[in-house]
């Protein structure tokens, strides 16, 4: 596969309280086209940051980003960024928040509409399409909002920590959910978390970022696919790998 992503010596310094904070260091990384990519670490290593960055919402302070060979120009209507926190518009019925980019980039709201129907099907919730965000549980807001990023067909999808606030059973549904959509469709997925059986359940490989936004490993995931994420646990290596991640992280001991 040839590199939909390119990151060349990569840095993000912010400013506060007239002292600078350096979030990202030297981050360099290829990231093939159609790949499922996970970034792991602890809370403050600059995870969400790199993905701000790439997304184009913040300015890199040192470095470049390339997609397909040529710089980074932004806005870019190939990538769908799905945050950790929850962005569905309260007064938007479910189906206007997921045909909302659609309109906003020109298209009818007859023409609007009907894809985002398509969508609201894909993800399960096609019975929901006139209820509000107020009435839906947390799964039924997560869905709507994974089918919202979809409806411009991007690209590339980044997600932050996408399903962090759900219980462990609603999880392990969206997860599968994801892969299942993914799963040859050719767009490349960023994907942050801080759980590390979630990264290597998904993920065809899985970077470690610690403080200072150093990148520490980059680890490759051969679990053959389409996966079983039950099966996939039971595998003598998804614990080996575990473990070689959390020491990378410095759960365990420090990266020599």
């Amino acid at each position: 596969m040839s590199a939909a992503i390119g990151i060349e010596d990569l840095g993000k310094v912010f400013a506060r309280g007239g002292d600078s904070v350096e979030v990202l260091a030297h981050i360099d990384l290829q990231i093939e086209r159609g790949s499922f990519v996970a970034i792991v670490g602890r809370s403050g290593c600059g995870k969400s940051t790199l993905l701000n960055v790439i997304a184009g919402l913040i300015p890199p302070t040192s470095g470049c980003i390339t997609f397909d060979g040529t710089l980074a120009a932004y806005p870019r209507a190939d990538v769908g960024y799905m945050t950790q926190k929850e962005t569905l518009l309260p007064w938007r019925t479910v189906l206007r928040n997921v045909s909302m980019p659609l309109e906003l980039s020109g298209r009818s709201k007859i023409e609007s509409e009907s894809r985002a129907r398509e969508l609201l099907d894909v993800v399960g919730l096609a019975h929901a399409e006139r209820r509000y965000p107020r009435e839906l549980s947390g799964g039924m807001q997560r869905r709507a909002s994974l089918a919202r990023m979809l409806a411009r067909d991007p690209h590339l999808l980044l997600l932050d920590e996408p399903f962090g606030a759900l219980d462990a059973q609603l999880r392990a549904d969206l997860q599968t959910e994801l892969l299942r959509l993914w799963q040859g469709s050719q767009k490349t997925v960023i994907f942050v978390t801080h759980d590390i059986d979630e990264a290597l359940m998904l993920a065809d490989r899985v970077i470690v970022l610690r403080e200072g936004g150093r990148i520490v490993l980059d680890r490759r995931v051969e679990f053959q696919r389409p996966r079983n994420l039950r099966a996939v646990r039971s595998e003598a290596r998804f614990a080996e790998m575990h473990d070689e991640l959390l020491v990378a992280i410095g759960e365990h001991a420090s990266v020599a």
